[in-house]
């Protein structure tokens, strides 16, 4: 099967010949890039165990089956899904995290290390589990009172249901908070603040102050630093380990203090008491107060997700120390040429790489680096297979393609893009097509930042945009919920707004009716 897409085309080699009338929808994680085979491992591996979801891989890309939840345990039904997560989960997942950064692997001999990779790849998964157990738990909830506004005001129920659920405090905004911190602490030293707005990052060491605000960074760093950039790119770097991207942000916000993450958390606890008001005066007696029971089940959702979203970046940037231990022994033996290339194998194949090292495994990286490249430059398809139907999946199920993942079909007429509306306001600005996050220095003040979709990292542009535009994820996506923490518009769920949207060009961006518009 060929699936064509503009000048690209995507070969699907069907296994079995009855998965080409299933649907395979592309980016189920929000995966802007093609995978390369350590994250492709580690998605499939774990969409299998804890979502009940297959994963094909078609020149990288990532497509997959529907995910589908566990129903939360009787242990969450019990006692919270909060509760759990806090007390049971997250020290567990701390404890793993700590423990595979801190570990002797120099001591360890090739095939050793080698096995001992595999085994942190299966704990890995085994720990990022944690985060997939609760989703029902704190979802479910949610989804009940998107439902009933749903129902009550029509089309913009789920748009408010939402941002009564914001301002409250989670990860990515303690995040972008601490950056705000790192400014605050730079300001305070002419000659670093300088350095910072210039970006010049080396040698803020020997610069007076320099000092102690590297101590400072370097706290932010040790509880910031190890988020992954995406879900399924382990590949990057971590601010840990290449900290210009942070510093890159705090001489912007020392260039522009109104747009400081501490500055919009403040505008969206505001318009979260607007909306709450502007609800309870929309419904009455039993309706209202059925709202409020609803509401307050719901308020730990953005806590929760961005909580979730945090420690999972952080369990695959941990992983990044072990994996590039093992790959500067390979590199050591002559079976790679950087360690890096660790990212291009299985952790199967690396552990049989470890135990035999040749030629071969050095042929192998250099092909498939060459195979990755040239599938960056392809525009993959929103499905491949049968075209998608939500219709005969469980309410939940449907709930959860539509509000979170995005799922539909693209919308585009003459310069209108039509998505979810996920923050309120309007605002007309220069389009700025984002890909990566280290493309985020590209992006100006008052800009509109499209993208394919954000993780936690990418939170602190946020502050920069004017609004945001994605391709993926619905009004209860990362991208969205951090629109609405820096109380800027947002339309989600556009499917093509970085293929149809021209970088620099002026657009209006429309987030309470989901509209966007290219001006020129």
């Amino acid at each position: 099967m060929v699936v064509s897409v503009a000048s690209d085309s995507f070969e699907v080699p069907w296994e079995d010949p009855a998965d080409a009338a299933r649907t395979w929808l592309f980016d189920p994680m929000h995966f802007p890039l093609p995978m390369l085979p350590l994250g492709g491992e580690f998605l499939d591996r774990m969409y299998v165990t804890y979502m009940g979801a297959n994963t094909i891989f078609v020149n990288g890309y990532a497509f997959s089956t529907m995910p589908t939840p566990r129903p939360p345990t009787p242990e969450i039904i019990q006692r919270g899904a909060a509760d759990v997560w806090t007390k049971d989960y997250l020290p567990q997942i701390r404890d793993f995290c700590r423990r595979i950064r801190s570990a002797d692997y120099e001591s360890l001999a090739l095939p050793q290390l080698g096995a001992e990779f595999e085994r942190i790849m299966s704990e890995a998964i085994h720990t990022f589990g944690f985060t997939m157990k609760v989703i029902s738990g704190f979802m479910g909830p949610t989804f009940g009172l998107v439902h009933m506004l749903q129902q009550a005001l029509g089309p913009e129920g789920p748009q408010l249901a939402a941002t009564l659920l914001q301002g409250f405090e989670n990860g990515s905004a303690a995040a972008g908070a601490g950056l705000s911190g790192l400014a605050e602490e730079a300001a305070r030293y002419p000659a670093v603040a300088e350095a910072l707005r210039s970006g010049r990052y080396d040698g803020l060491e020997t610069l007076e102050g320099g000092p102690q605000f590297m101590s400072r960074l370097r706290e932010y760093l040790d509880e910031f630093g190890w988020r992954a950039e995406s879900w399924g790119e382990p590949e990057r770097p971590t601010w840990a380990e290449e900290p210009r991207t942070p510093l890159m942000l705090v001489g912007r916000y020392l260039s522009d203090p109104e747009r400081t993450p501490a500055a919009a958390i403040a505008r969206a606890v505001a318009q979260r008491e607007a909306a709450t008001k502007e609800l309870e005066s929309k419904l009455q007696g039993e309706a209202l107060s059925q709202f409020r029971q609803a509401l307050e089940a719901a308020q730990m959702h953005v806590p929760m997700s961005e909580g979730r979203a945090l420690w999972q970046l952080i369990i695959i940037g941990s992983l990044r120390v072990p994996a590039l231990a093992l790959g500067r022994k390979l590199v050591e033996a002559g079976a790679l040429s950087e360690p890096g290339d660790v990212f291009y194998f299985t952790s199967d194949e690396l552990r049989r790489a470890a135990d035999a090292p040749g030629p071969d495994v050095l042929a192998t990286a250099k092909s498939r680096r060459a195979d990755y490249q040239r599938w960056r430059s392809m525009t993959p398809p929103p499905f491949v297979g049968a075209p998608p139907d939500m219709s005969a999946a469980p309410p939940e199920v449907q709930a959860l393609a539509h509000l979170f993942f995005g799922a539909g079909m693209p919308e585009f007429s003459g310069r209108e893009i039509k998505g979810q509306a996920a923050s309120r306001g309007v605002v007309r600005g220069r389009a700025r097509i984002i890909r990566t996050l280290a493309e985020g220095e590209f992006l100006q003040p008052g800009e509109v930042m499209v993208c394919k979709t954000t993780a936690p990292p990418w939170t602190p542009l946020f502050a920069i945009a004017a609004a945001v535009v994605t391709d993926t994820g619905g009004v209860l996506s990362h991208s969205a919920i951090c629109a609405r923490e820096y109380a800027i518009p947002c339309v989600v769920a556009t499917q093509i707004g970085t293929h149809v949207i021209p970088d620099g060009a002026t657009v209006t961006v429309d987030g309470t009716k989901g509209i966007v518009t290219i001006e020129g």
